[in-house]
């Protein structure tokens, strides 16, 4: 057991290294070049901001919490373990942010959507990712009816399973902050598309080929690589959290093999 406890803390750190760096060089980036500091690339530094708040501070935090078993505390130790909840929940904030953001900007046209005012938005979203995803990961965890009963049978190790109740994980974490806004941003993305390709059918009515081709190609580069952000997110999320639903609803799915993390 202390050994797969030794594979999971390496796998953990060089995790949080390869995230921690390679958002550390977006933030550079975006800081040192002034002229890539777009409305869109606002959102992918806030996002890469928090990334690398995980990286940096939120996995390294669990791993010490592993070998450790510190601290050994109940209330210390439920927050060393939320700590990854609310970044990662903020994150998921940032790409609903940023669905939102350019939903507005192609499928609601009008005169209130000019570049001012798309920056004023981009602060309004990225200010309520930040704040509502805190608020949404952290309050509902200390609201949890078997509080007390958890703080009762601490007994002074810090182990993740000891202090999170599943009901949390999925009906809070789960539920509410990953299939929701995975359906949102669902939403918002299938609406962008069906926009484009609407709007592909008239300007080729008003635009010379090259020109044409050249907002299209732009459009769909965009519209891709943002939804290859949401798709790894997806991958990264959604196997964990299918497992905690079905250990909740199934108690089948339980192991007697599984490490305390």
């Amino acid at each position: 057991m202390e050994m797969l406890q030794m594979i999971y803390s390496i796998a953990e750190i060089i995790l949080s290294l390869h995230i921690s760096l390679s958002n550390l060089l977006v933030i550079f980036v975006y800081l040192q070049t002034r002229h890539i500091r777009t409305i869109t690339n606002t959102y992918i530094f806030s996002l890469a901001l928090t990334d690398f708040l995980a990286g940096t501070i939120g996995i390294p935090s669990t791993v010490y919490t592993v070998i450790t078993l510190a601290p050994h505390s109940f209330l210390p130790c439920l927050m060393v373990h939320s700590i990854l909840f609310v970044l990662c929940t903020i994150s998921t904030f940032h790409l609903l942010a940023i669905a939102i953001d350019k939903y507005m900007s192609i499928c609601c046209r009008n005169q209130l959507l000019q570049q001012t005012t798309r920056y004023q938005r981009a602060l309004i979203l990225l200010s309520m990712a930040w704040i509502l995803g805190a608020l949404i990961a952290i309050l509902p965890l200390f609201l949890m009816q078997n509080l007390s009963k958890m703080r009762e049978n601490f007994h002074g190790e810090c182990h993740f399973i000891d202090v999170i109740d599943n009901h949390y994980l999925v009906y809070v974490i789960f539920f509410g902050t990953i299939i929701l806004p995975t359906i949102l941003i669902i939403f918002c993305y299938a609406n962008i598309y069906n926009h484009i390709l609407i709007d592909e059918h008239q300007i080729k009515y008003f635009l010379c080929g090259r020109e044409r081709e050249r907002r299209i190609r732009n459009r769909h580069k965009l519209i891709r690589i943002l939804l290859i952000l949401v798709l790894i997110y997806s991958i990264c999320l959604y196997p964990l959290y299918l497992l905690n639903t079905l250990t909740l609803f199934f108690n089948e799915f339980h192991s007697n093999t599984t490490i305390r993390i």
